[in-house]
């Protein structure tokens, strides 16, 4: 397996227009309105910019690459297990660049409308037993700085 950054393309130009026309507060109709390929691209935007926000150390890029992550999630999300998988690197980011995570998780989630995706991000976002080993990943070195990568030793199984 490799890395996020390696093995992730495509699709951050129209993640980032989508994102850039997102209304303040989100409502049903206008996600229905978001075709697959833009939920596509959401969900690998989200998973390239929160290493970048690793490297960067951008607190905005990891609030977009969160939000990419929950309107994607909003509108596929199948197993809230595999959801906490895809946002356990992005509640280490959070830590690791000293952020109030369980404000960003419950600011993002005020976007969404009431339901699932929100409720578990509020609740996820509080967790202070989340690692990334537990979760599947792991920090890798690379020569243009740490990325994550999924570690195919560990099965994710994340308690709720």
């Amino acid at each position: 397996m490799r890395p996020n950054l390696e093995r992730i393309h495509g699709g951050d130009a129209l993640a980032e227009q989508v994102l850039r026309d997102l209304p303040a507060v989100l409502d049903d109709a206008t996600l229905a309105r978001l075709g697959r390929s833009a939920v596509q691209a959401l969900g690998r935007y989200s998973a390239r910019q929160v290493v970048v926000a690793l490297r960067t150390r951008s607190a905005g890029l990891l609030r977009d690459a969160l939000t990419a992550a929950a309107v994607s999630e909003q509108l596929v999300m199948a197993d809230p297990r595999d959801t906490m998988v895809g946002l356990a690197p992005h509640l280490h980011v959070a830590r690791e660049l000293g952020l109030d995570a369980p404000r960003l998780f419950a600011d993002v989630a005020a976007r969404l409308p009431a339901g699932d995706v929100a409720t578990l991000l509020r609740t996820f976002g509080a967790r202070t037993d989340v690692r990334l080993p537990g979760f599947g990943w792991r920090i890798v070195d690379t020569p243009d700085g740490p990325d994550l990568m999924p570690d195919a030793g560990r099965a994710a199984a994340p308690s709720r």
